[in-house]
């Protein structure tokens, strides 16, 4: 059997019509596993897939059983650890690679964990958040698009409202009455600085007065793939810094304490409940938002 550089097996791509992408809200969990969730078996787990652009790593083959789907038949989903990530080195063109995979696999619904910073004073630390926008200045440097004329990629309704919809409904069921969760209909904004390094007081400042109120080290490449491959796509998310922690003297942790590990628990059942009622075999407008252009654009020199 060939393998990854990693020594896990490279096997075929299965075809799925739904992903879920773990982050920062899962760290220090076995997901699924640890979630304790009925209804949610793993199939296959530390599998790695071939693509054009290299191996991608660290996938499961996730089963949901008739009890949590909507049409009460079962249903499959690929789940890739954390983003893709190399586990010994950063490599932020692992998103591609991820991407190809959910491809090939023929996906049609994506969730994506991950923790976030607040921008907004207005958003709490705690807080649950489904973004509706996203600000990116640079644009995804790690297309999937066959050529630059070949197809336009809108960005409009770049988080999936149907999906969103659900994510927020599961979310409130399960959320401590503490904090809040914040809907689409919010019309809350997201930008996107590639980590690990956490976001200076300046850029703080700068992404505020562009309109953000949290900000990811994720989302961009993730909503901008999902458009790519004519899928939706819907975050999970949660707050870990509060726009005044940028502040704090520089000895003391941006994170506050003890909110990661209170909530990944949470977080991790929301995002399996939700992913198995995303909506199926139904065509979504954002799946027409990806468009070809007339081949003359690319011909024509």
């Amino acid at each position: 059997m060939t393998t990854s550089p990693c020594g896990q097996p490279i096997q075929p791509i299965p075809e799925v019509d739904l992903a879920l992408i773990t982050g920062s809200a899962n760290w220090g969990l076995r997901f699924p596993e640890d979630t304790g969730l009925p209804g949610v078996r793993v199939l296959s787990r530390d599998v790695s897939h071939e693509t054009a652009y290299g191996v991608s790593e660290n996938w499961k083959l996730l089963e949901f059983d008739g009890s949590m789907t909507p049409d009460g038949l079962p249903r499959r989903a690929l789940c890739m650890y954390s983003h893709g990530n190399p586990r010994d080195w950063i490599d932020h063109s692992c998103h591609r690679r991820a991407f190809a995979v959910l491809q090939a696999a023929g996906v049609r619904r994506v969730l994506a964990s991950s923790t976030i910073g607040s921008l907004n004073r207005a958003i709490r630390v705690g807080d649950f958040v489904i973004n509706a926008d996203i600000i990116e200045l640079t644009q995804t440097p790690y297309s999937l698009l066959p050529g630059r004329q070949r197809f336009d990629c809108s960005g409009k309704q770049i988080v999936c409202p149907a999906c969103a919809e659900i994510l927020a409904e599961t979310a409130r069921r399960h959320w401590p009455a503490s904090a809040r969760v914040h809907g689409v209909d919010s019309g809350l904004v997201a930008a996107h600085a590639y980590g690990p390094r956490l976001t200076t007081p300046a850029e703080v400042i700068a992404y505020r007065n562009l309109g953000a109120d949290i900000i990811n080290h994720s989302i961009a490449p993730e909503a901008t793939l999902a458009r790519e491959i004519g899928a939706c796509f819907v975050p999970c998310a949660f707050v870990t810094a509060g726009f005044n922690d940028y502040f704090r003297p520089a000895g003391m942790s941006i994170l506050q304490e003890g909110v990661l590990e209170g909530l990944s628990p949470i977080a991790s059942r929301v995002a399996l409940e939700a992913a198995a009622r995303l909506p199926l075999g139904t065509e979504c407008l954002c799946q027409s938002l990806k468009s070809g252009q007339p081949d003359d654009r690319y011909s024509r020199f």
